[in-house]
């Protein structure tokens, strides 16, 4: 499932308003969100103030149920903290999968952390060639 949410953003020119941000694409059941991410218009954010269209950088849960992938995208600047994110993440989902009944819940799941979207969109096109 895919989800978002409202979330106040500062731009450049110092004033805060509020955006509709995404945290977790699923890409097998919402394709159009794939797109979006990789054409760069994926949580990007336009000032009311001053006009000024940006990215606005945050973490976001990547799911693709075909390819059986789901990665973590963390910030660019929590790349100093890459291996405790990533046994964070393979936790998480020992976790949830600990918890379903038939315990099969991203048992064959490729579970990887990237730093900033654009090394995910990297990942996906070069897998793609």
């Amino acid at each position: 499932m895919s989800s978002n949410q409202k979330q106040p953003v500062e731009c450049g020119c110092g004033k805060t308003f509020e955006w509709t941000l995404w945290e977790s694409i699923n890409v097998t059941t919402d394709p159009d969100l794939k797109e979006s991410l990789l054409n760069g218009t994926l949580n990007v954010v336009v000032c009311p103030y001053c006009g000024l269209l940006f990215y606005y950088e945050r973490f976001l849960l990547y799911h693709d149920e075909k390819k059986r992938y789901l990665f973590y995208v963390y910030n660019h600047d929590c790349e100093e903290d890459k291996e405790v994110l990533k046994k964070k993440a393979v936790a998480d989902c020992r976790a949830i999968r600990d918890k379903s009944e038939k315990h099969e819940i991203f048992s064959d799941y490729r579970i990887e952390v990237f730093f900033g979207l654009d090394n995910l969109v990297k990942f996906l096109k070069e897998e793609e060639l």
